[in-house]
């Protein structure tokens, strides 16, 4: 049966505040992250539309942006993500402006047999990329669940970057996850920045390797000119 939030969870429900510097002053300004509001599950997508495809280090490495079918599937993935009423958006406290998003879904043990198809061969190979580190990663064994808390990307708009809302979105999972009943969170972090914002939010390192070495497991993993970078599963587990 597909995982569905607990109806005594009130939704949606305001998960951290914290405070940064606000855009037009260095005084420091409230945000609050928050579950994604039904009112606002389209302006999430159209958020993650807008920035994540220039955003993401494997997007730019194989052209995502210059293929519509990648973006047209990566869409409909994230519509039904944020039906799980799980995904996170953060906002200027006293603004109805989108600071950053993190779409995110639950992940359970029968998934990993699941073969997820696609048009786009640009995501077929981001998607086969991700789903091999996480089955490296072992999680299910590792940490002793059923299901985890799981991403399909974070984004922050560029003019609000520099101030750790990325960090601050990845660190708003862990009351979600204790509200909802979940005891783990993990997401394969296949860029520097998105891996420094987890560390700092306190997920540790599941499974590394950087992308010259998936190339040598498995030619369709070819992503030119980053080959000695690498890439990371890293999990929080919620105690």
């Amino acid at each position: 049966m597909p995982w569905t939030r607990p109806s005594t969870v009130p939704f949606p429900s305001v998960w951290l505040r914290f405070q940064a510097k606000g855009l037009d002053s260095p005084e420091p300004v409230w945000y609050v992250v928050q579950d994604v509001p039904e009112d606002r599950f389209e302006d999430a997508v159209r958020f993650m539309s807008h920035f994540f495809p220039h955003d993401e280090q494997l997007n730019e490495v194989l052209g995502f942006v210059d293929d519509p079918l990648a973006l047209e599937e990566s869409v409909r993935l994230w519509r039904d993500m944020v039906r799980q009423r799980v995904s996170l958006v953060c906002f200027r406290e006293g603004s109805s402006e989108i600071v950053g998003a993190n779409m995110l879904g639950v992940s359970c043990e029968a998934d990993q047999k699941r073969e997820e198809l696609f048009g786009s061969a640009i995501l077929q190979t981001i998607y086969d990329t991700t789903k091999y580190v996480s089955k490296q990663a072992n999680l299910y064994e590792r940490y002793g669940v059923q299901e985890y808390l799981s991403a399909m990307g974070l984004s922050v708009d560029p003019k609000y970057r520099g101030r750790g809302i990325a960090t601050e979105l990845l660190r708003a999972r862990i009351p979600l996850c204790r509200a909802v009943g979940i005891r783990l969170t993990s997401t394969c972090f296949t860029g520097a920045g998105s891996q420094i914002a987890a560390a700092r939010a306190g997920y540790t390192e599941d499974y590394s390797v950087t992308y010259g070495e998936l190339k040598a497991i498995d030619a369709r993993f070819d992503f030119p000119g980053i080959e000695s970078k690498p890439c990371k599963y890293m999990s929080y587990r919620i105690e």
